[in-house]
């Protein structure tokens, strides 16, 4: 079962800078939800969110989309490419019900391992005792 542990977030200030310097970033969109991506520092795919209450008013629509977010991204995570994301959301994502979203999402996880073939993380080694 895929987890999804500290490592794969975007937690500091500094790390959501490197994703939004001017140039070097690219921007993946999909109905309601753009993703903003850089090559990542660390061996993983790590994602953050970047949702503004011009975008979604209500905190329930805020937490969803994020919700929604993190489970696609959880069982989708081994798939993609080594790169820092950050998650923004347009206001028409609060139109769309639970199995749009996450429909809407998949388009962009698969955007992404086409765009970054190249990126493509390598399964870790399992432990065994």
């Amino acid at each position: 079962m895929a987890s999804y542990p500290r490592t794969c977030r975007l937690t500091r200030p500094s790390e959501f800078q490197y994703v939004f310097e001017r140039g070097l970033h690219r921007r993946v969109q999909v109905q309601g939800l753009f993703a903003r991506v850089r090559e990542s520092s660390s061996s993983q795919a790590r994602l953050g969110f970047a949702l503004s209450k011009r975008s979604l008013k209500h905190a329930v629509d805020r937490n969803r989309v994020k919700r929604l977010t993190r489970e696609s991204f959880r069982l989708h995570r081994e798939q993609l490419p080594r790169l820092d994301m950050v998650i923004i959301t347009q206001s028409e994502v609060a139109q769309l019900n639970n199995a749009a979203i996450l429909q809407q999402l998949d388009i962009l996880w698969e955007q992404l391992s086409r765009l970054y073939p190249a990126l493509k993380t390598t399964p870790q080694a399992k432990l065994t005792v």
